[in-house]
């Protein structure tokens, strides 16, 4: 399995006039090695936490310790040189958060923050997912992450997940996790809100019903007075302008599509919201409904696609068949 910190090389300061040499790495886990060097002699070398940048206490340790190995050498300033590795600490801590990434993550982990393709996409519904678009060891796939794998450490799950799409073994701190989420979080977009999954729900659950149901007949005069009779026209012999020339419809019934729309659990005053939703998903033809129709009486009917219905030519029946009984409408 990879070591993120084998693929790193270390970053180099040189403070006091080149007297003194920084040399700082990161090694994962939030951890990062950083010594002090005069003149080719260690003054402290030692792992820390990366929170050094911005915690007194660490970063003190750190300070206190190269200060007294400086101490008694003839011609250094040990007060001066404490004073300008304070300055670089502070001004480490203010680099943005981009930066810190360069510095201050392993490589392998920069790779994957690197290599995802932003915004990161997050998808609304029962159960919200996060989709990762990566590119990694000379591949690109997708990774997809439930909310619970997002909230959780899911450091073990991104090693999973990187194993099966890029056929990779890395290790993944939870530090390094929390650095790799939080980029992504920062980096998101939501692309599919649960108001737009709960339409579709109500118009899959009605066009279940209606294609459940409703009773597809060859010739508009066999329809009698069935409300649930639909009148399957293979080749648009209307010449319905806002169908495909030739293309098949299913003329459903107003007062059909109706009784649908209340066994979904759905009261009238939805139908309006519900045609506009059909329509804009092609499930219904053109921008508009025909409005009226003349045979024996005048009829409101609507042009639907057969496979949004499921209706295919094998369904269609006649005034005869046994299946297509008359009701009153």
């Amino acid at each position: 399995m990879s070591d993120p910190a084998e693929n790193v090389e270390a970053f180099t300061e040189e403070l006091a006039d080149g007297y003194v040499t920084l040399e700082y790495e990161p090694i994962g886990g939030g951890q990062m090695r950083i010594a002090a060097y005069a003149n080719g002699d260690v003054l402290e070398s030692g792992e820390y936490s990366t929170k050094i940048f911005g915690s007194a206490t660490l970063r003190g340790q750190f300070l206190n310790s190269v200060e007294s190995s400086i101490e008694g050498r003839s011609g250094v300033d040990a007060g001066e040189i404490r004073n300008e590795l304070k300055e670089w600490f502070a001004a480490m801590n203010e680099v943005d958060r981009e930066e810190q990434a360069d510095k201050f993550l392993p490589g392998e982990i920069q790779r994957i923050i690197d290599g995802t393709q932003y915004p990161v996409e997050i998808h609304g519904g029962e159960t919200t997912t996060w989709k990762v678009e990566l590119t990694y060891a000379g591949r690109t796939g997708e990774l997809e992450f439930e909310a619970s794998e997002m909230v959780g450490n899911g450091a073990g799950t991104l090693q999973e997940k990187i194993a099966n799409q890029f056929f990779e073994l890395i290790e993944i701190e939870k530090e390094d996790w929390e650095a790799i989420r939080e980029r992504w979080h920062e980096n998101s977009e939501v692309v599919n809100v649960v108001e737009e999954t709960a339409s579709d729900a109500i118009a899959d659950r009605v066009l279940s019903k209606l294609g459940n149901t409703l009773k597809p007949v060859g010739d508009r005069e066999d329809m009698g007075n069935d409300v649930a009779a639909a009148w399957y026209d293979p080749e648009n012999t209307t010449v319905y302008d806002d169908a495909p020339e030739d293309a098949p419809i299913v003329w459903v019934q107003d007062d059909f599509l109706v009784d649908q729309l209340e066994a979904a659990g759905k009261k009238l005053e939805y139908k309006g919201q519900l045609i506009k939703n059909l329509i804009d998903r092609g499930d219904i033809h053109g921008s508009r409904v025909r409005r009226k129709w003349a045979w024996d009486s005048y009829t409101k009917v609507y042009p639907f696609e057969p496979d949004a219905l499921g209706v295919t030519p094998d369904d269609v029946g006649g005034r005869d068949d046994p299946n297509h009984s008359e009701v009153s409408a």
